[in-house]
């Protein structure tokens, strides 16, 4: 009998929320110290915006009043709305029109966005804004686009959100210790190792670690410790249970192999057979290792947007 998807991803939620301190070593740290709790996003208008049921009769009010109780959020659902895209030629200036215009989940996303870019800019290094900010940016993207490829137009909005969070443990690494994280970077990209593997000889701890801490200490709902918790290393041991996450895999390995986040994987040929083991065939894969669809993500209006922090 088929296992339930719904059942596999809550179980794999609950594994990485029980995420284990691994034994100290000299000049390594409890990532439990760090302080989640100083953002420039309160983590209760966040995980409220998570939390909120589409099909409540209070949904649309509960959102506006989220939105309009921080002003980064609601400046970015403003500057969308009246972006070339969104406009209808009339300007719009108040949250409950921009969320009519928008929608639920076009609003959720921009939530996530302006926290996630406000997170990251508080760092201006240029080598972790390529590698880890516009790797997360462009992993939003195209998990999204993926989801849609995949047939799971539904799902595509919460592959946004997961491409990014999910190096969300990255930036609150960086911003404990900036030295540390710029060797971390330097192992990753000058030696090959991966960013588990490399956090791990610098701090003892990685970024799968503090993500789960973060859900736990923003009480995001469970699901985001699959986000944020995961490794997502390719090829994987076996596909994951369902599409966003297979969607969050395959667009983390393309932005990685692309040279943001890791050293460029130019075969072609390697990039497919790594896609493959997530239970994708090659004539789904193809398009994704392309140049083309690279750039149709760094064009996309999102990025221009945000990639400079």
């Amino acid at each position: 009998m088929a296992s339930d998807p719904a059942v596999s991803r809550g179980a794999s939620a609950e594994a990485a929320l029980t995420r284990q301190a691994r034994p100290f070593r000299t000049g390594h740290f409890d990532f439990r110290s760090i302080n989640y709790q100083d953002l420039p996003v309160k983590s209760d208008v966040l995980a409220g915006i998570m939390r909120l049921d589409i099909e409540s009769e209070t949904c649309f009010f509960e959102l506006d009043n989220y939105v309009s109780s921080d002003l980064g959020v609601a400046a970015l659902v403003l500057r969308v709305v009246n972006s070339a895209f969104y406009s209808r030629g009339e300007r719009i200036a108040n949250i409950p029109k921009a969320i009519s215009v928008l929608g639920f989940n076009v609003v959720r996303s921009l939530a996530m966005l302006a926290f996630s870019r406000s997170m990251f800019a508080l760092t201006r290094n240029a080598q972790f804004q390529r590698h880890v900010w516009q790797h997360s940016l462009l992993t939003a993207l195209a998990g999204q686009a993926i989801c849609s490829e995949l047939g799971d137009d539904n799902e595509r909005d919460d592959a946004f959100i997961a491409g990014l969070m999910h190096d969300m443990g990255k930036v609150l690494l960086f911003n404990h210790s900036q030295h540390r994280y710029l060797s971390v970077l330097g192992l990753v990209l000058g030696k090959g190792c991966t960013s588990v593997e490399a956090e791990r000889r610098i701090f003892g701890c990685d970024h799968l670690d503090v993500g789960c801490e973060a859900v736990r200490q923003w009480k995001l709902p469970e699901r985001f410790a699959e986000f944020m918790g995961a490794d997502l290393s390719l090829p994987c041991a076996a596909p994951p249970a369902d599409p966003v996450l297979t969607s969050l895999c395959a667009g983390n390995y393309v932005i990685r192999s692309s040279g943001f986040g890791a050293p460029t994987q130019a075969d072609v040929e390697v990039r497919k057979a790594a896609l493959a083991t997530l239970g994708l065939d090659a004539a789904q894969c193809e398009p994704w290792v392309q140049e083309a669809f690279l750039t149709s993500l760094t064009v996309h209006e999102t990025y221009r947007l945000c990639a400079n922090l």
